[in-house]
């Protein structure tokens, strides 16, 4: 599974640096790495270190507005003594306007735990709504199944500080075989260190709360991200906006996508 994961992963990322790839082709890609700690307040479970790399690949399809995307991820989780593999692997097809994008997408997700596996197909639309230059607006929905089965639904905005500073607010709620429920809050800064040199850093915090007696967990996390673009983007509000969606494709709540 290690490995399948890995070789999955990799793929999709060698679409990002493809140098097969033409100046006027319309095409983006994101490479992240990250780390997150998540600590618990309930007594049953123990802090988790995730160590984590994601990437995505975006390709305009002609004139029309229509762009298809790749996108895979991995992480590695530590829970106490316990470790577990979490990978996946999905697509996107969106259409965008100067106004914002609106969109399809599809992943599947799988978990392999010391002592269980479990294995999740997310579908579901998302939308952006850039409201000017400064603020971005977004919108997820879907539903999920497999070993576990639920619907979820979320929102966000993006502030930009200035070109290449934002910062970004969300909340999720997941609702697991329609018995246990998950709320996300999340927020995030990121920094474009150089317009030149595609890095950014991120940072932020995510707290969850869990229905049932779950009790809450707080989860910070820290990263770097490569952009490419071939359309002349250059500040990290176009990169965004003419980039990769993100996490509109997603599906991640706590413990499925880390």
């Amino acid at each position: 599974m290690f490995r399948k994961a890995i070789l999955t992963s990799v793929s999709a990322l060698a679409m990002i640096s493809a140098p097969a790839l033409a100046d006027d082709l319309d095409f983006a890609g994101t490479l992240s790495g990250q780390y997150a700690h998540t600590g618990f307040t309930n007594d049953f479970l123990p802090d988790a270190n995730i160590w984590g790399v994601d990437g995505s690949a975006k390709i305009g399809l002609g004139d029309s507005g229509l762009n298809a995307e790749l996108d895979s991820g991995y992480n590695h989780l530590s829970l106490g003594g316990a470790h577990a593999n979490d990978w996946n692997i999905g697509g996107s097809v969106f259409w965008k306007a100067d106004m914002g994008r609106v969109g399809a997408t599809v992943a599947y997700n799988s978990v392999d735990f010391s002592v269980f596996d479990t294995h999740t197909t997310n579908y579901g639309g998302f939308g952006e709504y850039f409201a000017n230059d400064m603020w971005t607006f977004s919108a997820k929905a879907g539903g999920f199944s497999g070993d576990l089965n639920g619907l979820y639904i979320g929102g966000g905005v993006t502030g930009y500080v200035f070109p290449d500073f934002a910062v970004s607010a969300s909340v999720n709620f997941t609702n697991f075989n329609h018995a246990f429920q998950e709320t996300d809050l999340s927020l995030q800064g990121e920094y474009l260190i150089s317009e030149e040199i595609p890095i950014s850093a991120f940072a932020g915090y995510t707290f969850s709360d869990l229905s049932d007696g779950g009790g809450n967990a707080n989860t910070f996390f820290v990263g770097l991200r490569l952009y490419t673009n071939t359309t002349g983007a250059a500040t990290l509000a176009d990169r965004q906006r003419n980039g990769t969606v993100g996490t509109l494709s997603t599906f991640g709540p706590l413990g499925m996508n880390l």
